[in-house]
């Protein structure tokens, strides 16, 4: 996808977002590990998306990679987000039309991926396991380590249109995201519709809300 090809994507998925509120409580634009946001904007059986977290929350880490394994962890992690639907009704019916994957990686470079209307495979594989019983010392040494070399924080953030059949009978959807990234403590969704808008927060390993708020 060319530069002007992906603004435009960017720009068409945010423009079907502004009517969202920010949830204040949790600070959105803040970079908090443990926390992410999921912002959706339904019309017909279509779904636009933008999905953005602390890299920290999907890799473990926020430093560039340093071993084959952690190069390895990048590549497997986006071509999950590009493949999986990060909103599904819960008969499964979304697919992916259009996505992009971009990282925010080291503090000074990045890396982004892109896709349109492919065929792609819903039915990602958890895979990914974060260790929720890591040494809490071990965690502060890396983010000690990474201050220390001068990286930044890195965020991810994705958006995606997806295709439902079943999305206008749909009043609960349901979101893959909490239960594949462990280290996604408290996800907040956000979300407008033919029937309002609406919002709620998803602890760990949450993954349905209601549109409807019941």
């Amino acid at each position: 996808m060319t530069p002007s090809k992906r603004s435009s994507l960017f720009l068409f998925t945010s423009s079907a977002l502004l009517a969202l509120p920010a949830i204040a409580s949790d600070n959105p634009g803040a970079h908090q590990h443990g926390h992410a946001e999921l912002q959706a904007a339904l019309d017909g059986n279509q779904i636009d998306l933008i999905f953005t977290s602390p890299a920290y929350n999907l890799l473990g880490f926020e430093h560039r990679p340093r071993t084959d394994d952690q190069k390895a962890l990048i590549t497997e992690t986006t071509e999950w987000l590009e493949r999986t639907p990060l909103i599904n009704t819960p008969d499964a019916s979304c697919t992916v039309a259009s996505v992009e994957v971009y990282q925010e990686a080291g503090g000074d470079s990045d890396d982004h991926h892109d896709h349109d209307n492919h065929d792609h495979d819903s039915h990602g594989h958890n895979d990914h396991k974060a260790e929720h019983g890591h040494d809490e010392h071990e965690h502060e040494h890396e983010h000690e380590h990474e201050h220390s070399e001068g990286y930044t924080h890195s965020d991810f953030e994705v958006t995606q249109i997806l295709n439902c059949t079943g999305l206008a009978s749909a009043e609960t959807l349901i979101t893959p995201l909490t239960e594949r990234f462990p280290e996604i403590e408290h996800l907040a969704v956000e979300w407008v519709w033919s029937g309002g808008q609406g919002s709620t927060r998803l602890e760990h390993t949450e993954r349905s809300f209601s549109l409807t708020g019941q």
